[in-house]
């Protein structure tokens, strides 16, 4: 049985304000009729799971919420394991808002037990300089929400990943720690978006080399690249990797999957 891991920006959204490339509700929905088992997997910092697949819906998409897996969901847990309950966030008001709710201390200084560093458009020096001294001066862990190099914009142009900002604060503090990768492709983070699904032939869909399908490559999952997303098919040749496949659009990849299975 094929099971697909299909990431989000990039593969089926084409911006931050998750507009659906052209065919991609149809590719999910044929997907479905087919009885095609997959997730959605993204690395997206900004939002809950739950908002993001409502806006998915209203975008077109027939999801249910247990199609859609990003870290922000097990971000929660990680903390609470480890006892870090006092938080100073780099990232949206929305991640705040959810960690607040699920019960963390939520702090504006820098005397905290961690910094959560996820995607912010508002960052500032101000913000740096707190996680900086937290991380310094009280000896905080640095918990990125993923470990993304890049991230494109809805404007086309570019701007530092949230395990970039991260890598930062680590090198500017001296930090020691190993910073935890709750995103994909983590082992931790593949077992769960898998749970209750076949593993015999799993494939990760992703526009993201180096995060996404270098790291696929080394847990044993099959690889395919789309050119729809940040990186053109020449960055294949800088990254020195080959997927298994390269796919231009949704329709293309479906006809391929669609081969395989016989029509």
């Amino acid at each position: 049985m094929l099971t697909l891991l299909i990431d989000m920006d990039g593969v089926l959204t084409r911006d931050k304000e998750f507009t659906p490339f052209d065919y991609a509700p149809a590719f999910i929905r044929h997907l479905k009729e087919r009885g095609i088992p997959f997730r959605i997997v993204s690395n997206n910092s900004t939002r809950p799971p739950r908002l993001i697949v409502d806006r998915l819906r209203e975008r077109g998409f027939d999801l249910a919420y247990e199609d859609f897996v990003s870290p922000v969901g097990v971000l929660p847990d990680y903390l609470r394991e480890r006892r870090l309950e006092s938080l100073f966030v780099i990232g949206t008001s929305a991640l705040r808002e959810f960690l607040a709710e699920a019960g963390f201390q939520v702090r504006e200084d820098h005397r905290v037990s961690a910094v959560v560093v996820g995607q912010d458009k508002e960052l500032d020096f101000a913000k740096i300089k707190t996680a900086v001294s937290a991380v310094f001066l009280e000896g905080a862990r640095i918990v990125p929400v993923n470990l993304s190099r890049i991230v494109r914009d809805s404007d086309g142009l570019y701007f530092p990943g949230a395990g970039s900002l991260s890598r930062m604060i680590a090198h500017t503090t001296g930090y020691q720690e190993e910073l935890p990768n709750l995103g994909k492709p983590s082992p931790q983070f593949i077992d769960l978006a898998l749970k209750g699904l076949p593993r015999e032939k799993v494939f990760l869909i992703s526009d993201d080399i180096y995060t996404d399908l270098m790291g696929a490559r080394e847990l044993g999952i099959g690889t395919i690249f789309m050119t729809t997303g940040k990186y053109p098919e020449e960055e294949l040749r800088k990254a020195n990797f080959s997927p298994d496949y390269t796919f231009h659009s949704l329709e293309e990849l479906e006809n391929k999957i669609f081969g395989w299975l016989g029509g």
